[in-house]
């Protein structure tokens, strides 16, 4: 039995969304962090608040996976910074998509 399955790798970045509201919250456009399979990966020299991250993390699982392309998972790549005073974005980008095996995650064997 075949007990693969495919996750995108992702790119979590700090924009200005909202350019009419300032940054609030300490973001920093360009900060960034990645999420390769179930590791997070945040590059020398770059930061990432525990707030913001904690607003974008529960749209990670989804946004790895694939999806159909009529999917708003699919389609909507930015969540706002939950400060409504804040004009931070943190766009998700999907990178490329990797195989992992089901037996490498999950100790619970396949039926």
């Amino acid at each position: 039995m075949n007990d693969t399955f495919e996750l995108y790798d992702l790119a979590i970045e700090v924009i200005h969304h909202d350019p009419a509201k300032p940054l609030v919250c300490q973001h920093t456009v360009g900060d960034v962090f990645y999420v390769k399979g179930s590791v997070i990966e945040i590059p020398p020299g770059k930061t990432f608040g525990l707030y913001a991250m904690l607003a974008v993390l529960p749209f990670v699982p989804a946004k790895q996976r694939p999806t159909r392309d009529t999917d708003w998972m699919s389609t909507d790549g930015v969540i706002g910074c939950t400060d409504p005073h804040c004009g931070a974005g943190f766009r998700i980008t999907r990178l490329e998509a990797k195989s992992y095996a089901h037996a490498d995650h999950s100790a619970e064997p396949l039926a």
